[in-house]
Order: C-alpha cells, then sequence, then structure tokens
C-alpha cells in the first residue's frame, strides 16, 4: 500500500517553518515556496488544464521525482567521485555570475556596440607561454617586433616564428572578425590599431601577439540565404569531380528556365539537413561560414537573386539570396549585448570592484604584521621542505585575515599556514631568475582574491535563494538521472530475456497496419508523366530503360522511388488509395496524379501483419523502460513514507497561498553592521595594531587604539 498520509494544521504546536512545509518523502521535505518557484518555472505556456488540475499533475510528479533522488541518496550515490565531479563542474559554473559585478557599465556596452558596426581583417604571430617562463616567451615577441620595426616581412616571420597551429595554412590571416569574437585583449589590439599598422606585443591566455590590421570596414550585418550543394566524389586517379560540376550547372540551368529553387534543392542537394527546408539556411554574419561561400552570399544584391555556381571545400554550390539585414540600434541590442558581455572576458574587469564589495560585506580583516612576517620568513629559509616550514611555524602560526561578520561561515579564519601551503604548491613553477619577495607577494594577493571569493561561493546558497534552488536542481537532476539510468534505461537494454518476454505478453500491441507496396514516377514536366504512363501503359516496366530514354541528356527530368506506406505517411496516396476501398485495386494498378506531377503504381496491398522484435526493438525498449520505471516506483512508494500537507495545499489549489515576498533574482545581501561594532569585535579578536586592517564603507581603517 502507498505510504501517503495527510496532516491538517489543527494540530497543535506546528511551528511556522513546519507549516511551510508541503510534502515530505522520508527524511526530505519540500518547501511550498520551493515548490511553487519550481512549478511556475517549469509551467509550459501550451498548458491547457486548469490550475487545481494542473498543479495537482505537478505534485504527483515532483514526489515521483523525489522519491527517486530519496532512493539514490539511500544507496550512496551522491558520495561517488562521478557524481562529485559533475556536480562540482556545474557548480563552477552556476556561480559565475555571483562573483562577477553584473551591472556592466555602459562603457563596456558601448564600446562593444561601437566595434559592432565594423568588421576587421587582422594577421597576427603568437608566441605561446609556460606555465613556468613567460619571460622567454615576452623576449621572443620583443626580437619579432624589433624585426617588424626594422622592415621584415610579417607573413615570412609568421611563418618561421608563429606557434598558431594554423599559421601554416593562412600565413597568421584571420580573416575579418568583429567585436565579441575573439578574447578582449586581442579584440581590442585589432580596433585601436590602424590599418596597415602593427600592434604592440599583447598578452591573452594564448600567450604574446603581435597583429597585422589588413583592412577595416564597415559591418556587412547579416544575410539569409537558401543554397543547393552537389558534393564532390573525387576519383582515386583524379582531384577533380566533372560530374559534380556538370550536375551543378544542369541544375542552374534549370533554375535560368524559372524550376523552383526549393523543389530542386530537395531533390538534389547533398546538403541533406538544409534540403528538408528547400536549402534554406539560418541566418548568418562574417566568420560563420567559408570565406568563398560568404562573399558570394553578401554579394547578391536583391531578394531572389541566384548566383552562378561556385566551389568551396564542401563541393559545387549556387546561393539564393533570401533576406538582408543591418545591425540593429544600440537599445535593441542592450539586454542581448549585455548578456554576450557578461560571459565574455572583458567583464572581468570588474574583478577589483567585486573583490572591494566582498571585503566590506564580509568584514574582511588583514593582519599586515602577520603577513609581513611570514613573507620574510618563507623569504628567508627558500630552502625548506613544506613539512619544515610547516613545522617552524608550530605555536606562532598567526592568523593572517579573518571574516569578520556576524554571518555563519565554515572557515572564519586564514592562518599563515594555509598561505605556505599555498605557496608551495606553486613553488616548482617559481622561476629561480625571478625575484621571491615580488612572487610571494604576488602569490598573497592572488591567495587573498581566492579566499574572498571562496568564502562567498561557499555561502551562496544561504545568501541567495535563487541560486540555492538552482543548484539543488542540479543536484537532484543528476542523481535522478544516474539512478534512473542504472534502474531504467540500461536495465531495459541489457535485459534481453526480460525485453523478449515483455514482448511475447504484449504481442498484439505490436502490429504493420495496412500498407501498400507504390513505385512513384516524379517529373515536374507533364509532357514527360504522360510518356512514362504510356510506356508503362503499355508494358515497358524496365526502369532502367524509361531512365535511359527520358534522362538522356539530364538527370533532372526524371526520378523513380519505391516505397511501403501506410495510411499517413503520404498525402497523395492517402487521398488516392487509402482513401478508398484497397480491395478495388488490382496490383499494378496505375494511377496518373497530373496535379500533383507524378505516376503512381500500386504494386501490393499487404494486409495487417505482426511486427517482429527485431523490426521494432527501439520502440519494445521504450515501452519496456516505461514498464519497469512504473514497477520500480510502486516499490519506492511502498518503501519510504509520503506526508502531504493537506490543508496547505489546499490552498495552493484555491490560490489562497501567495509566495513570500522574496526576491527570487537577488544578487546582494546585506551582511554589514555598524562601525562601532565592527570595529570593537575585530580589536577582541585581532588585537589593538597599526598593522590590523579591515574595511568598513568602502574605506580602510586600522584597529589602533589611540
Amino acid at each position: 500500500m502507498r505510504n501517503i498520509f495527510f496532516y491538517f494544521l489543527f494540530i497543535t504546536m506546528l511551528s511556522s517553518a513546519q507549516q511551510d512545509i508541503l510534502f515530505k518523502v522520508a527524511n526530505s521535505e519540500v518547501h511550498v515556496d520551493d515548490f511553487l518557484k519550481n512549478y511556475f518555472k517549469n509551467k509550459l505556456d501550451s498548458d491547457t488544464l486548469s490550475f487545481e488540475q494542473s498543479i495537482s499533475e505537478y505534485i504527483d510528479l515532483y514526489i515521483k521525482f523525489k522519491l527517486k533522488v530519496v532512493e539514490a541518496e539511500k544507496l550512496g550515490i551522491d558520495t561517488t567521485q562521478s557524481f562529485q565531479r559533475e556536480l562540482s563542474g556545474y557548480r563552477s559554473q552556476l556561480i559565475k555570475p555571483y562573483l562577477t559585478d553584473i551591472n556592466v557599465s555602459d562603457q563596456l556596452l558601448t564600446e562593444a556596440y561601437e566595434r559592432l558596426q565594423y568588421e576587421v581583417s587582422a594577421s597576427h604571430i603568437l608566441i605561446q607561454t609556460k606555465e613556468n617562463d613567460t619571460i622567454n616567451a615576452y623576449n621572443k615577441i620583443l626580437e619579432i617586433q624589433n624585426k617588424l620595426n626594422n622592415g621584415a616581412d610579417f607573413v615570412d616571420l609568421a611563418k618561421r616564428f608563429s606557434e598558431d597551429p594554423s599559421v601554416k595554412e593562412n600565413n597568421g590571416n584571420l580573416g575579418y572578425f568583429s567585436a565579441l569574437y575573439m578574447v578582449y585583449p586581442f579584440e581590442t589590439a585589432a580596433f585601436t590599431t590602424p590599418v596597415g599598422n602593427y600592434s604592440n606585443p599583447i598578452r591573452t591566455r594564448f600567450g604574446y601577439h603581435i597583429l597585422k590590421i589588413n583592412d577595416k570596414r564597415k559591418s556587412r550585418g547579416e544575410v539569409k540565404v537558401a543554397h543547393i550543394l552537389i558534393k564532390e566524389r573525387k576519383k582515386l586517379n583524379s582531384d577533380k569531380d566533372d560530374v559534380a560540376e556538370k550536375k551543378i550547372y544542369e541544375v542552374y540551368d534549370s533554375l535560368k528556365m524559372g524550376v523552383s529553387f526549393s523543389d530542386i534543392a530537395k531533390r538534389f542537394s547533398d546538403d541533406t539537413k538544409s534540403a528538408q527546408a528547400g536549402g534554406e539556411l539560418d541566418w548568418f554574419g562574417t566568420n560563420k561560414m567559408v570565406s568563398e561561400f560568404e562573399n558570394v552570399s553578401f554579394s547578391l544584391d536583391s531578394i531572389g537573386d541566384i548566383s552562378l555556381p561556385f566551389k568551396t571545400d564542401f563541393g559545387w554550390h549556387i546561393v539564393k539570396l533570401l533576406d538582408k539585414k543591418l545591425l540593429p540600434n544600440f537599445e535593441e541590442m542592450r539586454e542581448s549585448l549585455k548578456k554576450r558581455i557578461e560571459r565574455d572576458s572583458r567583464s572581468q574587469k570588474t574583478r577589483d570592484v567585486v573583490i572591494q564589495k566582498l571585503i566590506q560585506e564580509w568584514g574582511f580583516v588583514e593582519n599586515m604584521y602577520a603577513k609581513k612576517s611570514l613573507i620574510n620568513l618563507l623569504n628567508n629559509s627558500n630552502n625548506l621542505s613544506l613539512e619544515e616550514m610547516q613545522n617552524s611555524l608550530t605555536g606562532k602560526d598567526d592568523i593572517l585575515f579573518v571574516f569578520n561578520n556576524q554571518y555563519d561561515v565554515q572557515q572564519r579564519y586564514i592562518y599563515q599556514s594555509d598561505f605556505v601551503d599555498f605557496f608551495y604548491s606553486f613553488k616548482s613553477r617559481i622561476n629561480k631568475n625571478e625575484n621571491l619577495k615580488s612572487v610571494l607577494n604576488q602569490l598573497l594577493s592572488t591567495f587573498k582574491e581566492q579566499k574572498i571569493l571562496e568564502i562567498e561561493s561557499n555561502n551562496l546558497e544561504a545568501k541567495y535563494d535563487d541560486f540555492r534552488l538552482l543548484f539543488n536542481e542540479y543536484h537532484d537532476g543528476i542523481l535522478m538521472y544516474q539512478i534512473q539510468k542504472e534502474k531504467v534505461w540500461d536495465k531495459a537494454i541489457n535485459d534481453t530475456l526480460g525485453l523478449k518476454n515483455f514482448f511475447e505478453i504484449n504481442r498484439d500491441n505490436y502490429k504493420w497496419p495496412q500498407r501498400v507496396l507504390v513505385k512513384i514516377y516524379s517529373s515536374k514536366n507533364a509532357n514527360i508523366n504522360s510518356k512514362v504512363y504510356r510506356k508503362l501503359k503499355y508494358g515497358i516496366p524496365d526502369d532502367l530503360s524509361i531512365l535511359k530514354s527520358i534522362n538522356n541528356k539530364t538527370t533532372l527530368n526524371l526520378s523513380i522511388e519505391e516505397l511501403l506506406l501506410s495510411e499517413g505517411d503520404d498525402d497523395i496516396v492517402d487521398s488516392l488509395v487509402f482513401s478508398k476501398n484497397l480491395k478495388d485495386f488490382e496490383k499494378k494498378s496505375i494511377l496518373f496524379v497530373e496535379e500533383f506531377d507524378k505516376v503512381i503504381i500500386i504494386q501490393d496491398v499487404i494486409n495487417e501483419t505482426p511486427k517482429l522484435l527485431s523490426e521494432i526493438k527501439g520502440m519494445v525498449i521504450s515501452d519496456y523502460q516505461s514498464f519497469l520505471e512504473k514497477k520500480w516506483l510502486e516499490e519506492l512508494e511502498n518503501k519510504y513514507q509520503i506526508v502531504i500537507n493537506e490543508n496547505l495545499f489546499t490552498k495552493v489549489k484555491n490560490k489562497e497561498y501567495s509566495l513570500k515576498e522574496t526576491d527570487v533574482n537577488q544578487k546582494k545581501v546585506n551582511l554589514l553592521e555598524n562601525f562601532n561594532s565592527l570595529f570593537a569585535r575585530t580589536v577582541k579578536q585581532m588585537g589593538s595594531s597599526a598593522n590590523i586592517f579591515f574595511g568598513w564603507d568602502n574605506q580602510i581603517y586600522t584597529t589602533e587604539i589611540k
């Protein structure tokens, strides 16, 4: 029996927190606000059910979902390395917006939009940087810069020195691009260096670059085209396919005679994906297609213009212009541009602002005395092992940083020994020629930022309700997927005996409907259709001889296909055959369908027959999976207690309950306290000193009491 219990609010001594719980599966509680937020997030606009019906269905689905999650946790799937690794990967992506200043500055928006008005053609030379040696790479790029300044040829230097693998094919030439296509420092150099000039060396995550600006032009906007592709099928003893070239020109001749571009694309284009849509492609701009295809597409002036046949690495093409559009105005692009910038490396310009905000929010205090003494210790004891260094701190491991607000955090204090561990993880990669004290200061600054961002990221669930919901959604979703895969999907595929037994028991559900075997002759030329009809009627059944006589000049005149169709597969066959009594059709009945440019032969009428497992294995596996899932859910419902707060759910169904007044999209929680209490608590914890600093209201103060 299903273990579902309902409880009512007249039960005494219920806390308000308990009253917010809509249902429980075992010990897993679901609060009503979380339930409703997920409902409205996942509700389809096309849902035609009433709210009461829809919400009732959703709670049933939600309970089943939670049953699977609880079972996965019971089996320990959430403790496996694979689960932890996958969840950690998702979390690292989810936290990014929360560790970035989302108020992207107007300057960045304006700059990006202004750059999008143009396209720059640039070449570059790349010298890659090694993790522990950037000096050599920098010196090498400076040598190349000197050679360019002394008149050396850019292409020659690119071939000789560039470490961009594509240089062999393009001599360093990257073609045209606009804003938000390259990494930000590279883009900035491209748009600020005059045409014909070289940039100064710039640093990106790929290494050091020098750019040569070849050209700058107004943005061409975007274009929408349809195309016909004939692929080359090169022979072993030849680099050329004359058949493909001949066929594309036959197609072109047909287009000039007025044959529909869409029809020809559907019948003859080797780009099977676009052929189904009459050759139509999505909108594209610069650097989205191969350059030959782009240039031809943008060269067409008027809607409906058709290009001459041309060749790319993919084969032979003919392009038809469907539409063109220029860049939208700034206000139309503002939101989409803002989102793109938030995902782009240029948003890191706001990193310092974020760090400063978090310093204030978390009451970050820095012990400058401990910092200075630690740097001196590490600088003067460079030959000590990690263990020896940690032992030297025993009994005098001072606090380096402290997060001094009243918020409950996992790691409030950061000690000198924490930085020692961090430093030794980098030590082997430090160049012996570099100034160690300078490196230590840089690493300490990095360590400080890392810890500030770390404490923020570790407490996002408590600070931001929307993050908590989203992260839990990923957590539960991964668990559900993994256990569903194990208990249902993989089991149905691998359990061959169970699948066979399921098929035998449900054999009556798997039958072929009545079908007809047809042969369809298609031509846009009415005279050809009449000719085919006469040949078939007077006993020339050899398709090869028909094709040979009709397609003697071009392969586009006539096509033949043989199909086994059931009702609903083909509109023409439905109207001509299935709408009538199939007993009226004799084998080899010939139908001349003039309005559809076809001649159809009914070769056979096949009555309802059982399907073989080998013919429909995919369908049977899907049905078997549904069977296994239903059976498994029944077991889970009997295994775990389900408790529903019926009174609260009735309020929800009757729309008598409203979501709490919380901002789902909140991005800030005020953790600041007044100056006096922060100062007093810092002095109590860290002592009074001119070397101990804390932040408040965008100012830095010491704990010194004068």
